[in-house]
């Protein structure tokens, strides 16, 4: 698997608009799409692409100013993961999934640790990510000693770090329980697997998600933090302070959700654009045998995935105004940030998702089985959009079943136990909701 290291930055326009920031992506449409079957079989796009990235400053939207980032708004990353998403769903997967921890490493680290990670010789910072149980870390002289392998680290192939989690072996928490804690991992510090790619998963093939394995890597003790929840924490003790942002205030799961929900729309657009192009040359299945552009019935149905398509992304930009809203009242005024409010906003990202992946159904399903074979565009769309289903953040049901509960009262949020407040006990309208 090929990796890249540009040296020092590029100097990119850090006065640039942001509207003028989604258009540094979408100038990448053609190049991106033109080598979408390299990607799949690469793993990853390719290193032109990443270096093209770099030269137009789209590894730094999501940096601290302090650090020579953009520290672009949510709303406007969103829209380029939407534009990458739509040139290739699979490398909107790799640069979003890789970049977007930027904001996590800016809220959770201390400052000593984000001044070496974000000063990364390779020009930028960029970080895959996974919370799932990964290996176990062990207190030794000069810091911690970490050993195991973690699945599933998106954005991989070009990252300068990852973040892991490992249980911390003979400790505990305030609780009594096992400590756990999250990693950051610089480059020298691990290897990224040759495990993704070359048709070994149905979809995302160029999503960079590798495993990342780590032996016995050294690690200072500042490099171990907590996973914990955005509105948990005393927001002076997190990079909203250090950074004079709330947007650099922790996690919160709907942002997770909107990134991937951002692919999706992406998917969607890129597929409504090949439909397009396919209409002007295919006729409909039935008499009068029009070009489908000039079939009513083919019509009503592209209308149908346009109108999904629009109405995901602009749930996304909900979604992004809203969590602004929160992080900047909890941080400026001290109002709620609770996983029950994150719980029910998340439910928005799930509905832009499903709304996105219904208009790739659509069209998938009406563009021809010549476009169900391998090597085809609509092809790969539908098996991007599979992938995303599988998810575990996607899981539609399973997610409305908790976000139901939160709302009824009978949990605090999707993320705790049935029975961590009494059913009688209710969550207030304020708390559960929307808005602020």
């Amino acid at each position: 698997m090929s990796t890249s290291s540009t040296g020092p930055a590029t100097s990119f326009d850090r006065d640039a608009t942001e509207h003028e920031v989604v258009e540094w992506a979408r100038s990448l449409k053609e190049l991106i799409r033109s080598g979408q079957d390299e990607a799949e079989e690469r793993g990853h796009y390719s290193t032109e692409v990443h270096e093209r990235m770099q030269e137009l400053g789209l590894n730094h939207l999501l940096t601290p100013r302090r650090f020579g980032g953009l520290e672009v708004s949510l709303k406007t990353w969103l829209r380029v993961v939407i534009e990458i998403s739509a040139a290739d769903p699979g490398s909107g997967w790799c640069y979003c999934l890789g970049h977007s921890h930027n904001i996590q490493a800016a809220a959770l680290w201390p400052e000593s640790v984000q001044r070496e990670a974000f000063a990364a010789p390779e020009g930028y910072f960029r970080s895959s990510h996974s919370l799932s149980p990964a290996g176990t870390a062990r207190k030794v002289e000069g810091g911690y000693e970490l050993t195991g392998v973690s699945r599933y680290q998106s954005g991989s192939p070009f990252s300068t770090h990852a973040i892991v989690f490992v249980t911390v072996e003979g400790e505990t928490d305030a609780e009594g329980r096992p400590r756990t804690a999250q990693v950051l991992l610089p480059r020298s510090a691990y290897t990224p697997l040759d495990d993704w790619g070359q048709g070994r998963v149905l979809g995302m093939r160029a999503s960079g998600s590798n495993s990342v394995a780590f032996e016995r890597a050294l690690v200072p003790a500042e490099h171990l933090v907590p996973a914990t929840w955005a509105g948990e924490i005393d927001p002076a003790e997190t990079g909203a302070a250090l950074h004079g942002n709330p947007m650099y205030v922790g996690s919160v799961q709907a942002f997770l959700g909107a990134e991937l929900a951002a692919v999706t729309v992406g998917a969607a657009r890129a597929a409504l654009d090949e439909w397009e192009e396919l209409s002007r040359v295919r006729k409909a299945p039935l008499p009068p045998f029009a070009l489908r552009d000039h079939d009513p019935a083919s019509q009503r149905l592209f209308g149908e995935a346009s109108i999904k398509a629009d109405a995901a992304e602009a749930i996304l930009m909900q979604v992004a105004d809203t969590i602004a809203e929160w992080s900047e009242a909890f941080v400026l005024r001290g109002a709620p940030l609770t996983r029950g409010m994150d719980t029910r906003l998340n439910g928005l990202t799930l509905e832009a998702g499903r709304l996105a992946a219904e208009a790739v159904d659509l069209l998938f399903q009406s563009a021809g089985s010549s476009e169900a074979r391998p090597g085809r565009r609509m092809e790969r769309y539908a098996r991007d959009i599979m992938m995303y289903r599988t998810h575990a953040a996607a899981q539609y049901g399973v997610w409305m079943q908790g976000i139901g509960a939160t709302i009824l009262g009978v949990q605090r949020s999707a993320f705790d136990m049935p029975d961590a407040v009494p059913a009688s006990a209710g969550v207030p309208a304020d708390a559960a909701g929307t808005r602020a």
